[in-house]
């Protein structure tokens, strides 16, 4: 099964990989680690002001109760596959990352990771799998970008996101 500290590592490359603790502002306000001020408002001003090892660490622990073990991941037999749906999952939501899940798996969408899903997730082929999720994550990109034109800016970044 999937190991939480693999995905974690391979979504931080995305988010922050020199680990500095760098805080970005963008539509989900300030951001550090991944962890969005918009979508975490109970955050204290320390994590985006502290040490970063501090807000590393609370990073690590937020990912894992709130998108690691939300959508299941340590139920997916690849390790590729979890690292990738775990990579969604952090950048845009939980819901929408399980919704693509299950479009690739071909089962009912229903925005939540359950049985049925993982059982489909884990009877795909793990690289036709994986290369279903990284399509819909460019679309998914190319869309937000559409819609809203200024987040046009962060498509170069996104679609290299999507492929990796």
């Amino acid at each position: 099964m999937a190991d939480f500290k693999t995905a974690f590592l391979f979504t931080l490359q995305h988010e922050d990989s020199t680990r500095s603790g760098k805080v970005t502002v963008d539509a989900g306000g300030r951001t550090r680690f991944g962890i969005a001020e918009k979508f975490h408002p109970d955050l204290t001003e320390e994590f985006f002001t502290g040490p970063a090892e501090d807000a590393l660490a609370e990073a690590e622990k937020i990912e894992e109760r709130e998108y690691w073990d939300r959508m299941r991941l340590g139920e997916v037999e690849s390790q590729n596959v979890a690292n990738k749906l775990f990579d969604m999952g952090v950048n845009m939501g939980v819901r929408q990352a399980s919704v693509y899940a299950q479009r690739a798996a071909h089962v009912v969408e229903d925005g939540a990771i359950g049985v049925k899903t993982l059982a489909a997730i884990n009877a795909a082929n793990p690289t036709a799998y994986y290369q279903a999720l990284c399509e819909l994550s460019a679309a998914h990109y190319r869309h937000v970008a559409a819609v809203n034109p200024a987040q046009a800016v962060n498509l170069a970044g996104w679609m290299k996101r999507a492929e990796a």
